[in-house]
């Protein structure tokens, strides 16, 4: 089945092909088939069975209260979804269906009977004939399986009914295997991914690159479109978004005061934050009393880089489109990425200290040697002149020579913004004697 036209059933079903279908059934479950394998295996043995020129099968996230349609077949066609792929729940006959743990049956006049049971009609409107099924693992609704008809009533029966939902027990539990399986998959990426990039930033010394490799990396778990890598200013106060990446654009880095929105909270506490949808924030920031830097997000997380018990940054990961794209799961495995970012920004920055202190160490060698070989006062002076220039970056340096008393005249001698009034100097060497 792939887009195609497809036939309705017989109107009846022999006692044979309900036991082939039963086989082909457990068969399935016994092959370890991936979520699209089963999907398509399972449809297959209900057009068996009865006309599946409308079927849906829904999966039921219980914590999310969201459901996921991996398969919907509307006359005839199957229709990729897309955004309406995952829903939240919304009274529909659906939710009915998962609330109630049972199977579902409207014959004739199908609408009448949705709105004495206070359901809403949900999608295409004016179903004739409605049958709908728990998919259940032990007293667990893991999901839902329908047909139904726009243009037949009674199309569907009780034979219709008990077919469907012995189908749905054998589905249930070949879909779980494949959704645990794929969940394994995914465990065994999350390793690779951890293991990857600990080898990736061992070496690393330069922050930029830091930066890139984590991001890079982040994005084979998360959508990191957007995402950021705050870092820690202590002598300073502040923390800086070093890395910014919103909605895949990089943004200018911004700086802020020690203690200001979550990645202050973040800092300050020690501990990372995990915010399932909107509602969880705003609360959060009420309660202790900030407000939410930048555009507010349906899903947000966010981890303390810590290296050698010191915070020297933070990594979070937003979400602007789905609330409950992180989990307790997704918390931790941010917590275990962040591990070798924090060691890699931390060794990065000494590195880069290191070279700062080298270098001012190998000018102060090469001043050294230089004034070893100056052949007078006056030499001498010409190259330390030049040396601080280089040094504090300055385009007029001025030395005086005198007594204490003279040079403290001399300094008052200066306007608000310390350079000398007295005198004018362009230039690295001038050097002035106060008599």
């Amino acid at each position: 089945m792939k887009n195609g036209i497809l036939s309705p059933r017989p109107t009846e079903t022999t006692a044979s092909t309900a036991l082939s279908v039963i086989q082909d059934m457990a068969a399935l479950t016994a092959a370890g088939l991936g979520m699209e394998g089963v999907v398509e295996g399972v449809y297959r043995a209900v057009s068996r069975l009865m006309d599946t020129t409308n079927l849906y099968i829904a999966l039921y996230d219980e914590l999310k209260q969201e459901l996921f349609f991996c398969l919907d077949i509307t006359e005839g066609q199957r229709i990729e979804r897309g955004e309406r792929t995952y829903r939240k729940l919304s009274g529909g006959l659906t939710e009915y269906v998962i609330q109630t743990r049972a199977p579902l049956l409207l014959e004739d006049g199908a609408m009448d009977r949705m709105v004495e049971l206070g359901v809403r009609i949900l999608g295409v409107s004016g179903a004739k004939s409605w049958l709908g099924v728990p998919l259940m693992i032990g007293d667990r609704v893991t999901g839902v399986m329908t047909v139904q008809s726009y243009t037949t009533p009674n199309m569907f029966g009780e034979q219709e009914r008990d077919l469907l939902m012995t189908v749905a027990n054998q589905a249930a539990a070949a879909l779980e295997n494949a959704r645990l399986s794929a969940q394994q998959a995914r465990r065994i990426q999350e390793m690779t991914v951890l293991n990857e990039v600990g080898q990736a930033l061992a070496a690393t010394r330069d922050l930029e690159e830091v930066f890139q490799t984590a991001h890079a990396q982040l994005g084979r778990l998360f959508d990191a479109s957007s995402f950021y890598i705050a870092l820690v200013d202590e002598e300073r106060g502040v923390w800086s978004s070093a890395f910014d990446i919103q909605h895949g654009e990089r943004l200018p880095s911004q700086e802020y005061p020690f203690d200001e929105g979550l990645t202050g909270y973040i800092i300050q506490e020690r501990r990372s934050l995990l915010f399932r949808n909107p509602e969880e924030e705003v609360a959060f920031c009420r309660e202790h009393g900030f407000e939410h830097l930048g555009q507010q997000a349906n899903s947000w997380m966010g981890t303390p880089l810590l290296a050698l018990n010191r915070v020297v940054g933070v990594l979070a990961i937003e979400n602007y489109t789905e609330a409950y794209a992180f989990d307790e799961h997704a918390q931790a495995l941010i917590q275990a990425f962040a591990i070798p970012v924090a060691n890699a920004v931390y060794n990065a920055q000494l590195f880069q200290r290191l070279q700062k202190q080298a270098l001012q160490e190998q000018r102060v060698r090469t001043l050294t040697e230089r004034i070893i070989g100056a052949a007078d006062t006056q030499a001498v002076l010409r190259i330390v002149t030049e040396e601080l220039g280089r040094l504090l970056d300055a385009k007029t340096v001025v030395m005086r020579l005198g007594t204490q008393a003279q040079l403290l005249s001399a300094l008052q001698n200066t306007d608000g913004a310390g350079s000398v009034t007295s005198a004018t100097a362009v230039g690295y060497n001038r050097v002035e004697h106060v008599e």
